[in-house]
C-alpha cells in the first residue's frame, strides 16, 4: 500500500481540487463477504466513469468502509464516482479480488447506475489487481489504468519469497533451536501452519510488530540488538542474508522476511488459495551465494499449484488495444523491486504504457508524495481525453503544477533511471520444456485407467478454452450420469478453468447453472496431459493423467492450423437450450459425436460415439449411454453398463446451421422410448485453427 506521505496532505489536496462538491455515499457488503464503499458526486449520471480503487496487501479481515484511496477527494471533485472493496481474502487476495470487484460493480449498478467506463487504480498489490481488472471483460470498457508500484512480475515475485525463506535455513542452520523458524506440516515444512500466523500483521510493514513475532530472526542475526550485543556470527549472518536478498536496510529485511514467512505460508496453506500445494521450484536454480547454492533445499513445484498461482497472479497484457496504462515506481523499493517495471515494459506495448520511476535517495515502498501521485493521475486523465501519450517529463511537469496548486512535493520523476531485468534480481527458474497450448490440443481426452469418462476440450480464440467433463455422479447425487463445463484461460502449457458449472433443469424446464468448482489441465505435449479437479464436498478433489482420444481433422501435433472447413465445435437447438452436441471431425468419413442433455427431474445425461458419412452426405452412427459407476475415487470401469444406446440417424451440419435426428433409446438392441428427437441446430463454438467456412 502507499506510504503515509501519499496518504496525508488532504488540506493541500482540497486546495488543489478546489471547492467541495455535493456527493452521495453508499456502503454495504457483497455475497462474498467483502465490504464496499462508494462515493458519487451529485452530478454523476449513468454512462459516466467509475474509478475502482484497489488497496494493498493486508492480513486484516474484511472490515466495513474500506478506503477509497489517497486522492479520492480530487477524483470526486473532477466528476468521477469511486468505489472500493475490502476484498474477501486476506494477504495475496488475487484469487478473489476480481470477483469481489465484480460484485462491487453489480452493487454500484443497482444503487447508482451503469458506468460508461471503468478506470482501475491501486498501489502495491492493488496496482497489480488494477492491471488484472483491465484484462477481465466484466469491467470493459477500461480506457485507462493507474497502477502504482505494482508487483507486475506476478507469480515470479514469490520465487524471491521461497528463495529467502529457504536461504534463512541454510545461513542459520548452526544456530540453536531458538534461532530456527517454526516448521509446518509435511510435505511443505518450510510453510508455517495457519495456526502459527499471528492475527495482527496488517500490511507487514510495522517493524516493531515484526520483531515481536519473528523472534528466531533476532536470535540468528541480532537484528534488534544494540551493536554491542551483536556477536560477529550474527553480523555475518545478517549481512549474508541481506546481500542475498538485495536489501540494504534492516527494516526492509524484516518486511521481506515477513512476506517470505507469513504471507508465503498463507499463500500455500490457505484453503481459498493453494490449499496445501506448493507452486515453487528450486531444483536447477543457480544462486549467486555459493554456500546457499550448495545447501538450499531443492524442491519441485506441483504443476497444478503452479498453474493456479500463475493464473491468479500474472498480468499477461491481454487488454484492449485502446487501454492506456500509467505506472509509477519508487527507484529504491526493496519490497516491490523496480525490476517489476521491467516486466511491465516487456508485457505491454510502449504505445499503451507510460512507466515512470521516482528517484529516491532512501529506500521506500510506494513512497510517493502527494504531488507525484496526483501527477500520475492527471497524466492518465489527459491521455484518455486527448490521445496524447505523456512522457516521464510530462509527469514531472504535472507534479510541479500540483505543487503550485497546494500539493506536497518535491517532484522526482527521472527518465534516466532504467529498471533492471527481473532475472538479474531474482534467480530465474529453469525454462519449461513443454510447448504452450494452441489449436492442436482440441479434441477428446481421457485416462486409460478410467475408460468410460473423459473430457472434450476446445481451444478458442483470445487465449480461451472450453471444457466439458463427462462422468458419473457421486453418492448422494441423483441420476446415473453427470457432466460439468467451463470456459477457462490458457496460461503457458496449462489451462485454468476457475469457474466450472453444473447445469440442471427443473420440472418447469428452467435451467440453472450451479457453481461446481475448478478444473486444471497441464500438458507435457499435445498427446499427454494431467487433470486436477476440485469440486464440492461430495465430489472432492483428484488428479488423473490424460491421453488424447481424438483430434480435429487437419490438426495434429505437427500442425496448429487446418485447411479443412469442418463442423467441429459445439452445436445447439435454441428450442432445447441446455442440451447440445459436440462434434470432432476426425476425417472426411467420420465424426466423433457427443450429445448431452438435462432432464426435468434434475438429472443429466450424455451419449457418445462415432458417426460415419452416408450416401446422402449426412453422418449416422450409434451413440452409447454408459452408466453403472460413480465419480472420483469410487469410479470402477468394470461396473460400467454400456447396454443402452441412442442412434444418431442423421447429422447434417453446414457452416453455421444444421439438423440432427437422435433416438430412440435402445436397451440391448430393443427400442425403449418414443419417436426420435429432431433438432434444428446452430453453431455455438468455432475451435481455433480450423478453416473458416462460408455461411
Amino acid at each position: 500500500m502507499l506510504r503515509n506521505s501519499f496518504r496525508i496532505g488532504l488540506v493541500g489536496l482540497l486546495l488543489f481540487a478546489g471547492a467541495a462538491h455535493a456527493e452521495r455515499d453508499f456502503s454495504g457488503q457483497t455475497a462474498s463477504g467483502a465490504y464496499y464503499s462508494i462515493r458519487v458526486p451529485d452530478a454523476w449520471k449513468p454512462g459516466d466513469t467509475l474509478v475502482l480503487f484497489q488497496h494493498g496487501l493486508s492480513f486484516n479481515p474484511p472490515a466495513p468502509n474500506p478506503s477509497l484511496g489517497p486522492i479520492a477527494d480530487l477524483q470526486v471533485s473532477e466528476g468521477y464516482a469511486i468505489a472500493a472493496s475490502s476484498f474477501s481474502q486476506r494477504s495475496w487476495a488475487l484469487f478473489a479480488a476480481p470477483d469481489d470487484n465484480a460484485q462491487l460493480l453489480d452493487a454500484f449498478k443497482t444503487q447508482v447506475g451503469t458506468p460508461g467506463a471503468i478506470i482501475p487504480y491501486g498501489a502495491s498489490l492493488g496496482g497489480l489487481i488494477a492491471l488484472k481488472l483491465a484484462e477481465d471483460p466484466r469491467f470493459a470498457p477500461v480506457p485507462g489504468v493507474y497502477s502504482a508500484c505494482p508487483p507486475a512480475a506476478g507469480s515470479r515475485v514469490w520465487d524471491f519469497g521461497i528463495d529467502a525463506r529457504l536461504a534463512y535455513d541454510v545461513v542459520c542452520k548452526d544456530v540453536n533451536s531458538a534461532g530456527q523458524l517454526p516448521t509446518g506440516n509435511q510435505p511443505i515444512p518450510w510453510a508455517y501452519n495457519l495456526s502459527d500466523i499471528p492475527d495482527n500483521l496488517s500490511d507487514l510493514q510495522d517493524e516493531a510488530q515484526l520483531i515481536q513475532t519473528l523472534l528466531p530472526v533476532n536470535v540468528c542475526t541480532g537484528i534488534n540488538l544494540p551493536p554491542l550485543l551483536q556477536n560477529d556470527a550474527m553480523v555475518r549472518r545478517l549481512a549474508e542474508l541481506e546481500t542475498f536478498s538485495n536489501v540494504t536496510t534492516d527494516k526492509f529485511f524484516l518486511t521481506d522476511t515477513g512476506y517470505s514467512t507469513y504471507a508465503l505460508s498463507d499463500l500455500v496453506r490457505a484453503a481459498d488459495k493453494l490449499n496445501g500445494l506448493s507452486p515453487f521450484t528450486t531444483v536447477g536454480v543457480l544462486y549467486p551465494d555459493p554456500a546457499i547454492n550448495s545447501g538450499i533445499a531443492r524442491i519441485t513445484a506441483d504443476p497444478f499449484a503452479q498453474l493456479y498461482l500463475r493464473w491468479a497472479s500474472d498480468f499477461r497484457g491481454r487488454v484492449d488495444p485502446a487501454t492506456k496504462v500509467i505506472s509509477i515506481q519508487t527507484s529504491e523499493d526493496e519490497l516491490v523491486i523496480p525490476a517489476n517495471q521491467y516486466v511491465l515494459r516487456q508485457t505491454l506495448p510502449g504505445t499503451q504504457l507510460t512507466s515512470a520511476l521516482v528517484n529516491e535517495s532512501t529506500p521506500t515502498h510506494c513512497g510517493f508524495n502527494l504531488a507525484e501521485g496526483v501527477a500520475g493521475w492527471e497524466a492518465l486523465r489527459a491521455w484518455i481525453a486527448s490521445g496524447h501519450q505523456p512522457r516521464v517529463a510530462d509527469l514531472q511537469s504535472g507534479c510541479q503544477t500540483a505543487i503550485a496548486a497546494g500539493a506536497g512535493g518535491p517532484c522526482r520523476f527521472d527518465a534516466s533511471i532504467v529498471p533492471p531485468s527481473f532475472d538479474s534480481k531474482v534467480a530465474p527458474r529453469p525454462a519449461s520444456t513443454a510447448a504452450p497450448v494452441d489449436a492442436r490440443y482440441s479434441g477428446g481426452w481421457y485416462d486409460p485407467a478410467r475408460s468410460g469418462e473423459g473430457i472434450e476440450l476446445e481451444i478458442l480464440p483470445n487465449n480461451k478454452a472450453g471444457v466439458y467433463f463427462f462422468t458419473f455422479p457421486p453418492t448422494g447425487v441423483a441420476g446415473k450420469q453427470a457432466w460439468v463445463y467451463g470456459v477457462g484461460d490458457i496460461v503457458g502449457n496449462g489451462i485454468e478453468f476457475a469457474k466450472v458449472l453444473r447445469p440442471l433443469r427443473d420440472a418447469q424446464g428452467k435451467v440453472t447453472n450451479q457453481s461446481w468448482g475448478r478444473i486444471a489441465l497441464t500438458f507435457s505435449d499435445c498427446n499427454t496431459a494431467g487433470m486436477r479437479w476440485d469440486g464440492p464436498a461430495n465430489w472432492g478433489s483428484m488428479e488423473v493423467p490424460l491421453t488424447r482420444l481424438s483430434g480435429l481433422n487437419g490438426l495434429g501435433c505437427a500442425s496448429n492450423a487446418s485447411t479443412a472447413a469442418q463442423p467441429s465445435g459445439g452445436w445447439y437447438d435454441p428450442a432445447t437450450s441446455g442440451n447440445g452436441f459436440l462434434v470432432d471431425q476426425l476425417n472426411a468419413q467420420n465424426q466423433a459425436v457427443l450429445y448431452f442433455g438435462l432432464n426435468t427431474d434434475g438429472t443429466q445425461t450424455w451419449v457418445s460415439g462415432v458417426a460415419t458419412l452416408t450416401g446422402d452426405g449426412s453422418y449416422a452412427g450409434q451413440l452409447l449411454e454408459p452408466t453403472g459407476t460413480q465419480f472420483g475415487a469410487a469410479f470402477n470401469e468394470s461396473k460400467i453398463d454400456r447396454s443402452a444406446s441412442m442412434p444418431v440417424q442423421q447429422l447434417n451440419l453446414a457452416c453455421t446451421t444444421g439438423t440432427a435426428t437422435l433416438g430412440p433409446i435402445y436397451l440391448n438392441g430393443v427400442a425403449t422410448s418414443g419417436p426420435p428427437l429432431q433438432f434444428a441446430l446452430h453453431r455455438l463454438t468455432n475451435p481455433l485453427g480450423i478453416a473458416s467456412c462460408a455461411p
